[in-house]
């Protein structure tokens, strides 16, 4: 089915992001106009980048943000850890996690972006990326200052529907 997309801004970089999700995708007056299976239409809701798109006349707001573009490296500890790296994907960072036994946080995160990397040897001068999330290191730190109570609902929003529901 086709979709038309309003990017938050850059619809080449979104059209970019989303052509290993879906079938065809084309850039068409500053809008991406995709084809997608409906069974996959809830990965829009979830991509970074999206202001609203259109499926058959009906219009959904999209997730905002702005899409993946910018690499960032990233520690995930905690549930905090994984909110703040939840916002930097929708703020449009492409992440590189460092070292992490969360496997399940870091599966949810990449139904955000699936080209999240996962470095397991903490060899972390092999990407040239200058931004981080973590303190401690001659990166620029991206920073988030958000309440245990965001934390919560933030990890809550990355949590698939179904499971939400209850649902197996």
């Amino acid at each position: 089915m086709e979709v038309e997309i309003r990017p938050t801004q850059d619809a080449e970089q979104l059209s970019e992001n989303l052509e290993e999700r879906v079938q065809e995708t084309k850039v068409e007056d500053g809008k991406v106009v995709i084809q997608i299976e409906e069974d996959n239409l809830g990965l829009l809701e979830r991509t970074p980048g999206i202001e609203e798109y259109t499926v058959e006349g009906e219009t959904f707001e999209g997730l905002k943000g702005r899409p993946v573009q910018e690499k960032a490296y990233v520690k995930l500890e905690d549930s905090r850890d994984t909110a703040e790296a939840l916002l930097a994907t929708i703020e449009g960072y492409d992440l590189i996690v460092l070292d992490t036994e969360m496997e399940w946080e870091l599966k949810l995160l990449r139904r955000f972006n699936p080209d999240i990397k996962h470095l397991t040897s903490g060899r972390s001068e092999i990407f040239d990326v200058e931004k981080t999330l973590e303190s401690g290191t001659d990166r620029e730190k991206v920073e988030y200052d958000i309440s245990d109570e965001e934390v919560e609902v933030l990890n809550r929003f990355m949590q698939p529907k179904s499971l939400e529901r209850g649902e197996d």
